[in-house]
């Protein structure tokens, strides 16, 4: 019998992580394993009995962990919580002359106990793991700038110093937890991505035979099955059209607003809406193997393979904590061979460890975050990824999705052509009365303008609806026979490259309506400021070739592809050669902002689109798409000048403690000032940003 587990992955940081895992599962007898990135979690068939422990042993003998259940982020922040308290008391009591009384020292002892302990346990534990595989990293640096800083501190109060390093001990940990918080948030962006695609499609279906219906689980829908979907509900398979007309809602896929009149025999996607009556439907693949379940795999793939950037501080560590341990080491020895003084060789080798304590490291990316985030916030801008803050300075090209993107999305008209007698009021206010019963978002776009009401409506699938209004019968749809259609075509052919509607009555068309939807407020703003700073603008939509263009030529964009699936938008931002940004709000987009260099989302759009950008913008407004993009480019320099200021005065003082010129108190101070610089300097984002 074949057994399938699913196990959550905890400790993943790349791709190979996942193959290293898989590497060590497929290892165990009768097991065939694969691990998924995006996902977090392994995949597991076995043909014979096998214990959890087994599999959980074949993990952790390839360094990561079977979750436990309970989500990362809620393991990391109660240290978080408590190591911003404690820490935040031990520098009160230790820094703030009113607070410091005789014997404070003890009351800051018990402070930093806990974080030294329970709040900094995950950096120790990774610094021990590393240790034995010979590695040393960020967690190396934390770990042993703590607790150096601690049993020092023990040491001197013990002995009666006055002096002490807790609060040290105690912000340290503290400060590069939260940095961790941030990155593991980012990292559960993937997940998300791909079960919002997914949730698209219905997770039950009414499946039709011989003549009995069956509510069943879509995904238990296999080839050549028949289903009824009724008006309003989705598609839950990929399958043929086997009624005789009906109204498809596609932008689940497309992203466009308009439906799409479809007849028998053809296809129609899982996740697509019926807008018409119940319609049957002949399952062509089950859900697991849609349309939409393929583009949930190239989200999976695209976010897989996107390079992260690289955590700095763990690429100056690998070298630099060695050297920092070498040089106390060489300091102690040195001061002892020289002066025979004990005490003085410790002090000189712990104020080297203290002035290359990761403090000011460990807020350097933080601090700047923070500043940025409350900035981003006040203009509804939100960096959801902070390795995306390096691609920012490099753009060079945005593309746009059209609808819900540039424009709002929502139907409206736009231009009445009166072909008869009748008012502009009285044709919006009959054909508004006869759409009223109808879901179709053009008819949503026309019934708000009228308070009328029509009987006997009669629906011609594909064609429009006829109604009875104020004793005339009133047509509202596409062209039909009537005794002024030389006028009628005279307008069809004057009319703009929108969605036309005849209204008709006394057999005489009395008005052509163009219906499309609006650009949105800061959509020419965007594309002006973009261009001006030299960035390249190209848009992407599943509308038709004429009405793009014309909106592309309004907005002052040259580059444009029509008429485009989801795949298409991915394989075009595949063929980019230049740093490419993709802002986009619709399912239909998710594949393609998880493969730019950076993604941004607009905050109405779907779910799924949010999860997978970089960047999302609350507010909807494409004015903020340039000021996202000058933000990440301004809070990057940012990054790298707080970097800068962290190492410079290690690189600096580290000499000048190990020839004794400086004592571990002093140190600290100037560890201290290193921190305040960061902190400076990461404020100035408020006046560069702008």
């Amino acid at each position: 019998m074949t057994n399938q587990l699913e196990l959550e992955i905890e400790g993943m940081t790349c791709t190979a992580c996942a193959r290293r895992v898989e590497k060590s599962l497929n290892q165990l007898p009768g097991v065939s394993a694969y691990v998924d990135f995006a996902t977090e979690k392994a995949h597991v068939t076995t043909d014979q009995a096998i214990e959890l422990a087994q599999l959980a042993s074949a993990v952790d003998a390839a360094g990561y962990k079977v979750g436990s259940g309970k989500p990362e982020l809620a393991k990391l922040l109660p240290r978080i919580i408590t190591g911003s308290a404690l820490s935040a008391l031990a520098m009160l009591f230790s820094m703030v002359p009113g607070f410091a009384f005789s014997g404070s020292q003890y009351l800051v002892w018990v402070l930093a106990s806990p974080v030294i302990s329970y709040v900094s346990w995950p950096f120790h534990a990774a610094a021990l793991k590393n240790l034995r595989k010979g590695d040393t990293t960020m967690d190396t640096l934390v770990s042993l700038g703590s607790a150096i800083a601690y049993l020092f501190s023990v040491y001197l109060v013990l002995g009666g110093h006055p002096h002490h390093y807790f609060e040290v001990s105690a912000v340290v940990p503290t400060v590069v937890l939260i940095g961790r918080y941030l990155e593991v948030r980012t990292r559960r962006s993937a997940t998300d991505a791909v079960r919002s695609l997914l949730n698209a499609i219905p997770e039950k279906a009414t499946k039709v035979e011989n003549g009995t219906r069956e509510l069943v689980l879509s995904a238990e829908l296999v080839k050549g099955d028949v289903v009824a979907v009724a008006a309003g509900e989705r598609i839950p398979a990929d399958g043929v059209l086997q009624s005789d007309l009906a109204s498809i809602d596609s932008s689940t896929l497309t992203g466009e607003s308009l439906p799409v009149e479809i007849m028998r025999g053809k296809k129609v996607t899982a996740g697509e809406t019926v807008l018409s009556g119940e319609v049957l439907i002949e399952v062509l693949a089950p859900a697991r193997a849609s349309r939409l379940a393929q583009i949930a795999d190239l989200v999976r793939e695209a976010t897989a393979t996107k390079t992260k950037l690289a955590s700095i501080a763990d690429r100056i560590s690998s070298f630099f904590v060695p050297a920092v341990i070498a040089i106390a080491i060489i300091t102690f020895i040195s001061w002892l061979l020289l002066s025979g003084d004990q005490l003085r060789a410790f002090e000189a080798a712990v104020a080297v460890l203290v002035i290359a304590c990761p403090c000011a490291l460990g807020i350097a990316v933080p601090m700047s975050l923070v500043v940025a985030t409350s900035i981003g916030a006040k203009k509804a801008v939100v960096i959801r990824n902070p390795d995306s803050l390096r691609v920012m300075a490099k753009i060079k090209k945005v593309v746009f999705d059209k609808t819900g993107t540039l424009t709002d999305g929502k139907l409206s008209i736009v231009k009445i052509h009166s072909l008869a007698s009748a008012s502009e009021s009285e044709i919006l206010a009959k054909a508004g009365a006869v759409e009223k019963g109808s879901r179709h978002p053009i008819a949503l776009a026309l019934a708000a303008h009228s308070d009328l009401i029509a009987t006997n409506i009669k629906e011609i699938p594909g064609q429009g609806l006829s109604g009875e209004v104020a004793g005339k019968e009133v047509w509202v749809g596409k062209a039909q026979p009537v005794n002024n259609r030389e006028v009628l075509d005279a307008a069809v052919a004057n009319a703009g490259p929108n969605t036309l509607v005849v209204v008709a009555w006394e057999n005489l068309a009395q008005a052509l309506i163009e219906i499309s939807d609006n650009p949105r407020a800061g959509a020419l703003q965007a594309i002006q400021q973009l261009s001006s700073e030299g960035i390249q603008t190209a848009v992407l939509s599943g509308d038709n070739q004429a009405r793009v263009e014309r909106f592309a030529k309004e907005l002052g964009i040259t580059e444009v592809l029509a008429g485009s699936t989801p795949e298409q938008k991915l394989q075009f931002l595949e063929s980019q050669t230049q740093a490419t940004a993709m802002v986009g709000d619709g399912i239909n987009d998710v594949a393609a902002l998880a493969k730019a260099d950076i993604g941004i989302a607009m905050g109405s759009g779907s779910q799924a689109a949010q999860a997978a950008s970089d960047v999302t913008i609350l507010d909807d407004d494409p004015a903020m798409v340039p000021f996202a993009l000058n933000l990440g480019k301004r809070t990057y320099r940012n990054i790298l000048q707080n970097l800068g200021w962290a190492f410079g005065y290690n690189v600096v003082l580290i000499p000048v403690a190990a020839l004794g010129l400086l004592n571990p108190m002093l140190a600290g101070l100037a560890m201290a000032f290193s921190s305040v610089s960061v902190v400076l300097n990461s404020l100035r984002l408020k006046i560069t940003a702008q």
